[in-house]
């Protein structure tokens, strides 16, 4: 089902900003085993790519040192594609389907691959590739000169890829409006242009989306509507994170995953 009816059509938000904290996703390992199977694929698929297999990094205990890696652009990165994916296909084994989705920034691949635009083979190669590139960059703060050419090289990646058009609405943050074959140009991918989140929401507001589900580590971006809403439409938006309730719908009791 997509959250229709009175609550209008649903979409997906796939947020980016702050690394997880160490254990984010714990709690949902235990809500069924489409998470936990998801997430040791997505994991598997992205270890060659890093210095330590990521599940061991996102569940180590916090303070520790391997807990610390978290912090670093190598492992955030790979961590919020991981937990975006399995936790899109677990919302999507309880019967809860998209009619839109929405990437911000680092969430954009994710998006992409629920769009359909990529295999998770290959947006876990991309996701892998810039991390690899990135190395020990910090996660917050501003970029060093350098990022041009990681960027230059993540391009090359792209390159090599072969995305095909979304087969579920997908809108960018950056333009404002939804994308089509432009996704198979690498320099698509790479925009660094300012987020037009405000713009993006209206967008998806006239278009009849009153369900907001933001998948990643928080609540950024479902914090951020209000601001973006026309003044007066804010109460009536569904704005929702709670897995029981989003359990509770068709679907509830499937015990595999989604293609």
């Amino acid at each position: 089902m997509s959250l229709d009816g009175p609550l209008g059509r649903t979409a997906f938000l796939f947020s980016s900003g702050a690394a997880p904290r160490p254990g984010t996703g714990r709690e949902l390992l235990a809500a069924g085993q489409v998470f936990a199977d998801t997430l040791d694929d997505v994991c598997a698929r992205l270890d060659p790519y890093l210095e330590l297999p990521l599940k061991c990094v996102m569940f180590a205990d916090d303070g520790t040192r391997t807990a610390a890696l978290l912090d670093r652009e190598s492992f955030a990165g790979p961590a919020v594609f991981a937990l975006q994916v399995a936790q899109y296909r677990l919302v999507r084994s309880w019967g809860v389907r998209p009619d839109v989705v929405l990437g911000q920034a680092a969430g954009r691949m994710a998006a992409a691959y629920a769009a359909g635009v990529f295999s998770l083979a290959e947006a876990c190669h991309a996701v892998g590739t810039l991390a690899r590139l990135l190395g020990g960059l910090p996660a917050q703060g501003p970029h060093p000169p350098r990022l041009d050419g990681i960027l230059d090289a993540y391009g090359r990646t792209l390159a090599t890829l072969r995305p095909g058009a979304p087969r579920l609405p997908l809108v960018c943050d950056v333009t404002a409006r939804p994308v089509g074959a432009e996704t198979a140009e690498p320099e698509f991918w790479l925009r660094r242009a300012p987020v037009r989140l405000a713009e993006a929401v209206g967008l998806l507001h006239r278009s009849g989306v009153r369900t907001w589900l933001e998948l990643g580590p928080g609540d950024r971006l479902t914090r951020l509507l209000p601001q973006c809403l026309p003044d007066g439409t804010a109460a009536a938006f569904a704005l929702s994170r709670d897995w029981a309730a989003l359990r509770s719908g068709p679907g509830a009791d499937s015990g595999t995953a989604p293609g």
